[in-house]
């Protein structure tokens, strides 16, 4: 029967709360260490001045293309698909420490994929390596070639003989 399921629902929600997460609490512990991991995320609440939802359910797949959740503190843009006959997720999102006086504000792009009695939660892994002023110019040399070239010489000179030679170099590849 959950696979027939048609229709469209809004949901609108002033001053309130959503409970066993704390999104302003992660993301300031993600602003200044982050890459300490998330740590233990599934707990606290998140206080909304504003939270708006407008889903679209065909064949049982409900599709959210703007849900937001805004405070003072944070704010979440949320879009992607839940099936309802298989009760998982697959959303993708934006959460946003807002800045006050002294701060910048944070934005960390996020995927939510799971089921729904327990979704994994993950940061984009790039924003926080680019955020940490330790691991960022690790990941921009092994983007650059000459800059890889060299850390791989200096790694031969070190051992007194050369890596292993590879038959691509996916280095390459990433973004």
């Amino acid at each position: 029967m959950t696979r027939s399921l048609e229709g469209n629902a809004t949901l609108t929600a002033l001053d309130g709360s959503v409970t066993g997460l704390n999104v302003e609490q992660l993301l300031r512990r993600l602003e200044r260490r982050p890459l300490s991991g998330a740590g233990d995320f599934r707990n606290g609440r998140t206080p909304f001045d504003r939270f708006t939802m407008a889903i679209k359910i065909a064949n049982g797949i409900a599709t959210a293309d703007g849900t937001h959740l805004d405070s003072a503190a944070v704010r979440v843009l949320l879009t992607g698909t839940s099936s309802i006959p298989a009760r998982d997720f697959n959303l993708k999102g934006t959460a946003t420490l807002v800045a006050s006086a002294g701060d910048q504000g944070f934005d960390l792009p996020f995927i939510v994929q799971g089921t729904w009695d327990d979704p994994i939660m993950l940061p984009d892994p790039q924003i926080l390596i680019r955020r940490s002023g330790a691991a960022a110019p690790l990941l921009d040399a092994v983007r650059d070639r000459k800059a890889r070239d060299a850390i791989r010489s200096a790694i031969d000179r070190l051992t007194g003989g050369s890596a292993p030679a590879t038959t691509s170099a996916p280095a390459d590849n990433i973004p």
